[in-house]
């Protein structure tokens, strides 16, 4: 884990922030510091104070509970992206873990009391974050009603489908992404097991709907998997 100084722009194009006014990104950031984090190394963990808000600037970050000795991860945080927001709902302690998932993770750690002292100031911002919470809930409901709704092999090609529609990239008619998700990553965040994924991948393979390799997926026909709904 590396500190570093952070550049003062940080915060200018992202949406949460629209509704500061300079003074106040400038008082956010005087609050704040960016951290460096390995592949691996625990941002924030169950039992540890909740007071910090993190975004994510650059990398990958899992969210993870731990369950029967195994992790199910509850969503993967993408650059721009608020995380760590417990204190929001008046939680004084974790329940999750912050895993980085990748070398060169960098975090823009910021004070959680300057976070709820603006929120408080500037109605514009509280009702940002108010809609950042319901989108996070809504989120946590969706994937509560796949498990319960759909068998293991929909709730891959769901993830997969998702995956290209959100990182992916257009080359020429086939779509392209570039991931850190081990097969044991999607099936912890899908509910299943990393069997079922290496099963449905290379089901899809044969049928040439992808191709895949450990960075990278390319989607021959994104259409050809259920989308979520």
């Amino acid at each position: 884990m590396t500190i570093s100084k952070l550049p003062s722009p940080t915060l200018d194009n992202n949406i949460l922030f629209m509704g500061l006014t300079l003074d106040e990104r400038a008082v956010l950031l005087q609050n704040a510091q960016t951290v460096n984090y390995n592949k691996h190394s625990a941002i924030f963990e169950p039992n540890k104070p909740a007071n910090k808000a993190y975004i994510l600037l650059s990398g990958s970050v899992k969210i993870t509970v731990h369950a029967e000795r195994k992790d199910i991860i509850k969503y993967v945080v993408r650059p721009g992206m608020l995380f760590g927001e417990a204190f929001l709902t008046g939680e004084l302690v974790r329940r999750d873990f912050a895993y980085a998932m990748e070398d060169n993770t960098d975090v823009l750690e910021i004070d959680a009391q300057i976070f709820l002292m603006l929120s408080r100031k500037n109605f514009s911002f509280a009702q940002a974050l108010l809609h950042f919470l319901g989108e996070r809930l809504r989120h946590t409901e969706h994937q509560l009603e796949r498990v319960v709704l759909k068998d293991s092999k929909s709730r891959i090609m769901e993830y997969l489908h998702q995956m290209g529609t959100e990182q992916g990239r257009q080359v020429g008619m086939e779509t392209l992404v570039k991931h850190n998700m081990t097969h044991q990553d999607i099936a912890d965040v899908t509910g299943t097991s990393r069997q079922m994924v290496t099963a449905v991948l290379n089901q899809l393979k044969r049928e040439n709907v992808l191709y895949f390799n450990r960075k990278k997926i390319l989607f021959r026909d994104l259409n050809s998997l259920p989308a979520a709904s």
